[in-house]
């Protein structure tokens, strides 16, 4: 199932409602979520490409006895506090408006204990979407992941434009994505990031085979690993083609692969590729996961103050895909690929960053001879 996912779309202003609609037919979304905070006036099925529609109703616009909202348009679903899961044809959600704030004031950490409360009280929830907080956030739980999508109108991330999220439930693929409120004239660039592949070529010998096929679909042509690499991996032959940028950990001694293979400085930790550049720190995954959103931002402030023209702040080391629109960068983890087998895509500079896994091959039950 393919959901197509916004929220606070507000007064829409900028009329930037009926590009992402048009967007969401284009890449065939078959559901609409929206995250809340909408006006009376954007409640008609034509204004949505008369697709279904998933809608969180705010605490004030339920409080609001006899108005617009005790009753949603034909083909909608209105969620309320208390009452936000809902069962679609093949995934069941969690469909809310304020539960960014455990992130906001809490800590990565306390979404995960909300995520994990979700999936105590109610089975076999897939999805947690959120709004309000008008930036984009990620944060792939063991069984639940929660999204951010972002704004539809005064988006606050650094990012910017006019955003969106689109799910591919079978193909566990999810797109952060945006109108652009611009045009824009850097070079097109997109950008494999992974990390944590660990000993994985002793696992899943096809992995590498997989992944390498993935990102040129995605028409990847730079590839960074944010660390915990085997040595034995830097140089593979699947490889070819690429230009790869690795991160070692301790310890480790370069053993100096191909020429398209580049060694991340310890003492100076940013890629620079076409103009954008990349600050990767392989441990942060462990200090972030204490951290609120808003120490997360002192910490870009930070990274700033000494590489002021950092984009993405890239890390690794939690198993867990980890993406959040700060307003100064963006902080990404593509999750913990030798364990889950997540990466992350990044294509620029239409900002679109795509979380995805390569998936297992099913089992085979082999005939016995009689």
């Amino acid at each position: 199932m393919i959901l197509g996912v916004l929220s606070d779309t507000h007064k829409d202003r900028m009329n930037a409602l009926p590009h992402v609609i048009t967007e969401f037919q284009k890449r065939g979304v078959q559901t609409i979520i929206h995250c809340g905070d909408i006006l009376p006036h954007h409640l008609k099925p034509e204004l949505f490409g008369n697709l279904p529609v998933v809608c969180a109703l705010t605490d004030e616009q339920v409080r609001e006895k006899h108005s617009v909202f005790t009753h949603p348009p034909a083909g909608w679903i209105f969620t309320r506090p208390n009452k936000r899961i809902v069962d679609l044809a093949d995934v069941r959600v969690y469909v809310g408006h304020k539960r960014a704030f455990e992130f906001l004031y809490g800590s990565e950490s306390k979404l995960f204990e909300m995520l994990n409360t979700i999936s105590l009280d109610y089975d076999m929830v897939r999805f947690l979407f959120s709004g309000h907080t008008h930036h984009q956030i990620f944060m792939q739980g063991p069984l639940i992941d929660f999204i951010n999508p972002g704004a539809i109108e005064d988006s606050m991330g650094a990012l910017g434009g006019y955003a969106y999220a689109v799910i591919d439930t079978e193909k566990s693929r999810i797109i952060f994505a945006r109108i652009p409120s611009t045009k824009m004239v850097k070079p097109p660039l997109t950008v494999g990031i992974v990390s944590d592949s660990k000993d994985i070529s002793e696992i899943d010998v096809n992995l590498w085979q997989k992944l390498t096929e993935e990102f040129r679909r995605q028409q990847v042509t730079h590839i960074i690993h944010c660390g915990n690499i085997a040595l034995s991996d830097i140089g593979r032959q699947e490889f070819d083609g690429f230009q790869v940028y690795y991160n070692l950990l301790p310890g480790q001694k370069d053993p100096e692969g191909p020429r398209n293979w580049h060694i991340i400085s310890p003492k100076e930790p940013v890629v620079e590729i076409k103009g954008y550049h990349f600050y990767v720190q392989y441990n942060l995954g462990a200090i972030l996961l204490d951290k609120s959103e808003s120490d997360m931002y002192r910490l870009s402030l930070e990274v700033q103050a000494k590489y002021p023209l950092t984009n993405f702040l890239l890390f690794g080391f939690s198993h867990s895909g980890f993406y959040e629109e700060g307003q100064n960068m963006v902080l990404l983890n593509p999750g913990y690929i030798a364990h889950s087998r997540s990466f992350a895509v990044v294509a620029l500079p239409q900002n679109e960053i795509t979380f995805s896994r390569i998936p297992l091959e099913p089992l085979v039950l082999e005939s016995i001879a009689a």
